[in-house]
């Protein structure tokens, strides 16, 4: 076999041996003194140039684990925030490498951030969310589980050093089979904050055939190189509050239950709440941010209030009025809402919060109609003021 100029001999007991390739060999003459030396030369270079075996792969193959960004709730102290734990597999071209189990174990700070048990049962310990996403079969799960302190002999050399970590292990039966391309979801974890700082979350990975660590497996049991991870910086910051209130036009029954969301930068929802009956609420969110506020009732349009931006304690925004007479949602009040108000006239008995009722006592009538009329081609979101 030939490498670049080099050959490979087969020998008298069946080893291959480095020699130059020549187009006919010479043997006259005593052997040459450099010839030590030029063989240890050539095996350094074959040993360079032939890959090692590490386990399933190809070059067309490029593998990823992911923690992803906040993806709901907000990392301050006394608040939880939520992030998908990912697996990414790309074949571009044949032989393609499929994987049909993963086991990943990730490391954290336990006196920054917690886990929130999923299933809420302390008889099975404190477990994460895991998900068909990555995988579209029959799951099977075998490990869920949030460590923290004393770590097993399997745990990976980054988790006893933190004294925490998360560690799933899950597969699939049927389904497509081998996953030879997708970016997908394995696991969503609820963070809580406990205090101020970096959580330190991290992906314990370690070269292929040196366990313990995350491992990418294909059907025959084999591990698939994880070429890279991905984490986001978290940082857990003491928390600020807003509050407001907000008035619905009309109501007969008290000012409850309207949804209030808080949004922050690429509309990533950060905290939400709804009002009592005095139509109050109160909103916890990391300081130092810019938000957007938005009200939302069945019926009525929705109310905004943009750029409320942290810096204290507290933020009062003051009071907003919800228009009413939005039936369909579309958040513009139209001959389309009329008519279906039309259409229920006189239904008695209705639930709270039907969009028809608009002032939500319990009956279709001409109030809902004069609502709606009054506020005829008007669209949301309105202003954040009293109407």
């Amino acid at each position: 076999m030939k490498i670049h100029g080099l050959s490979l001999v087969l020998g008298a007991k069946g080893g291959w041996r480095p020699g130059f390739s020549r187009a006919s060999p010479d043997k006259s003459g005593p052997p040459s003194r450099f010839a030590p030396k030029m063989s240890l030369i050539i095996l350094v270079i074959i040993a360079t140039l032939m890959p090692l075996s590490v386990g399933a792969q190809s070059p067309n193959t490029y593998t990823s684990i992911i923690v992803t960004d906040v993806l709901s709730g907000a990392p301050v102290v006394g608040g939880t925030f939520i992030t998908d734990l990912q697996v990414s597999i790309t074949n571009s071209a044949s032989p393609q490498v499929g994987v049909m189990s993963v086991e990943i174990w990730l490391p954290f700070d336990s006196s920054v951030v917690t886990v929130s048990d999923f299933d809420g049962n302390p008889a099975n310990g404190t477990q994460v969310e895991i998900k068909n996403g990555f995988f579209d079969g029959d799951l099977t799960i075998e490990a869920n589980e949030v460590i923290i302190g004393a770590m097993p002999s399997s745990a990976p050399l980054e988790c006893t050093t933190a004294g925490a970590c998360v560690h799933v292990a899950v597969g699939h039966t049927s389904g497509s089979g081998p996953v030879t391309n997708r970016t997908e979801t394995v696991a969503t974890i609820t963070w809580a904050g406990l205090a101020t700082g970096s959580p330190a979350i991290g992906i314990a990975v370690v070269p292929p055939g040196v366990p313990p660590g995350s491992v990418l497996s294909d059907p025959a049991g084999e591990p698939i190189p994880i070429n890279s991870t991905s984490v986001p910086t978290i940082i857990v910051t003491d928390t600020g509050a807003i509050e407001g209130v907000v008035q619905r036009q009309g109501t007969q029954t008290g000012h409850t239950g309207t949804d209030i969301t808080t949004t922050a930068a690429g509309d990533r929802v950060v905290a939400t709440a709804t009002t009592t009956a005095d139509g109050g609420f109160s909103l916890i969110v990391p300081m130092g941010n810019t938000y957007t506020i938005n009200a939302s009732y069945p019926g009525y349009l929705q109310s905004q209030k943009d750029s409320v931006h942290i810096v204290g304690t507290t933020v009062d925004i003051g009071p907003t009025t919800l228009v009413g007479g939005d039936v369909n949602a579309d958040n513009c009040i139209n001959i389309l809402d009329v008519v279906s108000i039309i259409g229920k006239f006189g239904r008695t008995g209705l639930p709270a919060s039907t969009p028809e009722d608009i002032n939500d006592d319990g009956m279709i009538n001409i109030l809902d109609l004069t609502i709606a009329a009054g506020n005829f081609t008007r669209c949301g979101p309105t202003p954040w003021v009293l109407q």
